[in-house]
């Protein structure tokens, strides 16, 4: 039903339906949650932690790649529970994410490490990006942001790299994108962020 919504909305990349279907997210949730893990909900894995729907995750990566389709470098800024990044990784050629959260990180890197090679995790601030990784040739930020963060720009490709986050639009979150050698800032899609969030 999900992926079903997801094609009547224009989601129509195969990469990532392939990606969503190759790993089960029941994997990627802690042992009180993986009863729901067929659910398209957004989930609080732990203290101030939260794991974005499947639906969401797909919007993100679509934006993404209809603005860059090159797939070689990619940032995602928030590991999370890891599901995100596992996504990525059956889309991108190598997958590169940083969690700040201690608890999280411990939890996330310890399925990442068993799934694939091509993602690696670090513990830190993505504030500061991953310089010495890229360039990328996308960052996603799964959070929503309140400033341009122009801190990451240099971690793109030059001339081609895009950033996604999520922002506020009159009380509603919307993914928004920067290409920044257009010098135009977040550009707002049409892709609503759906919070459902199961506690």
């Amino acid at each position: 039903m999900m992926l079903l919504e997801l094609r009547q909305n224009g989601i129509l990349d195969d990469r990532i339906y392939n990606a969503i279907s190759f790993y089960s997210r029941e994997d990627f949730l802690p042992k009180n949650l993986r009863g729901f893990y067929k659910e398209d909900l957004d989930f609080k894995i732990f203290n101030n932690i939260f794991a974005s729907k499947t639906s969401d995750i797909a919007k993100m990566i679509y934006l993404g790649l209809s603005l860059n389709n090159k797939v070689r470098n990619v940032l995602e800024i928030g590991t999370g529970s890891g599901w995100q990044s596992a996504i990525l990784s059956k889309v991108y050629n190598r997958v590169y994410t940083i969690e700040l959260d201690k608890e999280a990180y411990n939890f996330s890197s310890n399925i990442l490490k068993n799934i694939s090679n091509k993602i690696s995790f670090k513990h830190g601030d993505g504030k500061l990006g991953w310089v010495d990784a890229g360039p990328f040739d996308a960052i996603y930020i799964d959070s929503c942001i309140k400033e341009e963060p122009e801190y990451l720009y240099s971690n793109l490709v030059k001339g081609a790299g895009v950033l996604i986050a999520a922002k506020n639009y009159n009380n509603k979150q919307f993914y928004c994108s920067c290409l920044p050698h257009n010098g135009k800032g977040l550009v707002k899609s049409t892709y609503q962020v759906n919070r459902t969030l199961l506690l």
